[in-house]
């Protein structure tokens, strides 16, 4: 499978998902309100909390699955280690729902700060928030096999699909209804029901009955050494997710529904930049994970194709966080027409953007880790930085709201920057930290800061028309993004061998 074909593909994917996303936010807010949107922000954090019960079995099966692809008689084992975690998650899942369905009177009542929903409504859409999540986390294994297995443009084309359905096609199914947000979270349902059983088919495709039914007497000793890592994995999850997520989570206690409405749009901005660059960490972990296993020159390619993933990363992410600072009160206008908005949460998006921005580039360095199969140090320096960060976001949101968890996010991403990411690579990669962080990262996100802030001297006329606006970000956007794509190393090579051939033609003419 071709890494560029498979990272178009996920970006194609995740740009439309993003897109999406972004596009039914002021239609949603028009058809249910701000509270009920704020019911949506919460749906959106009772799924991200949900992945903690993986418990990094499909982080690690991915991994594996990879593995077996690579070399499959280097881990035969694994179509019935994917058999036998089958079951553990049809276990857990049912669970899941039998827990959330007894909360979920507390959550509606106590939890749920609303004003204006009828209880009985937000008892039926956090009944149907707990299934639809428990489906969906349970597609997250299959997801993971048919990743590790490469096959991610039918991947994308099925979440191209699903995507328009559960976010176009719920608008235009809410337009209808007698009651927009039961019939909301019904249509998530349904909608996850068919794609959950589009991945189980795939899957299954890609790992026959006939393979996963061969179970092996000493497949025992081989989910110790899963486990083991999976184990690793899963504690890495959760205390990232209880560092990266904590502030949402409390905001939504602590904030009025209709308040923490806005903030979920600032948090889907910022859900978005990060999940941009999560399409290419798809297409390359499974082949840097192939590439650390070669016996020769494994770790020169790896160290290789990282740093032009990280330039890639780079690339993306730069232009459109700092765009999004700079013109986090335009942007905010244009999207949502809500001078409400715009007031609550404009230097709020501003700190989340840049945040976010430089989270996408942080986050390569637990890829790093995780293809040398080796997570000891991110769970010890994290579980460090969770016993500090942690309660810092929890006081933030208490006394400080969204904007000091805004504060709270960028700084720790700059300590990750700076800080952590010299600690992981003086141990996976001691030879090219330097290099890494000045070449790689720090030019050019100094290029993109310079272009976006060249824009400002462009005259042009805000808040008086929506759609050049937006076209106009568009468009600082664009440039910004094909200024810094002139800085990745293999652009560069392509232009200088350019130039050696027609200098070459020149002197022999």
């Amino acid at each position: 499978m071709s890494i560029k074909r498979n990272a178009l593909a996920n970006y194609v994917g995740q740009i439309y998902s993003t897109l999406a996303g972004i596009l039914v936010v002021p239609m949603y807010i028009h058809q249910l309100g701000m509270e009920a949107y704020g019911l949506i922000g919460f749906f959106s954090i009772l799924l991200t909390w949900l992945q903690l019960l993986d418990v990094g079995v499909s982080t690690t099966l991915l991994r594996e699955a990879a593995r077996y692809r690579a070399n499959s008689e280097d881990n035969p084992y694994f179509p019935s280690l994917f058999a036998s975690l089958g079951k553990f998650f049809l276990l857990t899942s049912v669970v899941l729902v039998v827990l959330g369905w007894i909360f979920t009177p507390y959550i509606a009542e106590h939890w749920l700060n609303a004003k204006t929903l009828p209880y009985r409504d937000l008892v039926i859409a956090v009944a149907v928030m707990v299934v639809t999540a428990a489906i969906r986390w349970r597609t997250g294994p299959f997801r993971s096999v048919i990743v590790g297995y490469e096959h991610q443009v039918w991947l994308n084309v099925l979440n191209v699909i699903s995507i328009t359905l559960r976010t176009f096609g719920a608008v235009f199914v809410i337009s209808f209804a007698p009651n927009p947000v039961i019939f909301f979270f019904a249509f998530q349902l349904c909608i996850s029901i068919a794609e959950a059983a589009c991945c189980v088919y795939k899957s299954y495709q890609l790992v026959p009955r006939a393979k996963r039914q061969n179970h092996s007497a000493e497949l025992k000793g081989v989910l110790k050494p899963f486990l083991r890592f999976a184990v690793g994995a899963a504690f890495s999850s959760a205390i990232w997710t209880f560092i990266s997520q904590i502030d949402r989570l409390v905001l939504s206690k602590t904030l009025p529904l209709s308040t923490y409405g806005a903030f979920t749009v600032v948090a889907t901005a910022a859900t978005g930049i990060v999940m941009l660059s999560s399409p290419i960490m798809q297409a390359i972990v499974p082949r840097m994970t192939g590439m650390r296993g070669k016996k020769e020159q494994g770790e020169a390619e790896t160290l290789t194709l990282y740093r032009y993933t990280t330039q890639a990363v780079s690339i993306f992410m730069a232009p459109l966080s700092i765009t999004i600072a700079l013109y986090s009160g335009q942007l905010i206008w244009a999207w949502t027409q809500n001078p409400q908005i715009v007031q609550q949460m404009s230097f709020v998006m501003t700190l989340y953007a840049l945040g976010s921005g430089l989270q996408a580039i942080c986050g390569l360095l637990y890829h790093l880790q995780y293809v040398n199969g080796r997570l000891s140090m991110h769970v010890k320096g994290f579980s460090l930085f969770a016993i500090v960060l942690i309660p810092m976001n929890i006081y933030a949101a208490i006394h400080y709201g969204a904007l000091g968890t805004g504060i709270v996010w960028l700084g720790q991403n700059i300590f990750y920057l700076l800080v952590w990411a010299w600690i992981v690579h003086r141990k996976f990669a001691p030879t090219i930290h330097a290099r890494w962080l000045t070449r790689d990262v720090a030019m050019i996100w100094l290029v993109s800061a310079g272009v976006a802030l060249l824009t400002h001297l462009v005259p042009f006329e805000w808040d008086q028309n929506r759609w050049l606006n937006l076209l106009y970000l568009g468009l600082i956007g664009l440039v910004n993004l094909s200024v810094c794509c002139l800085l990745h190393t293999k652009v560069l090579e392509k232009i200088g061998k350019g130039l050696f051939k027609r200098t070459s033609l020149r002197s022999e003419s």
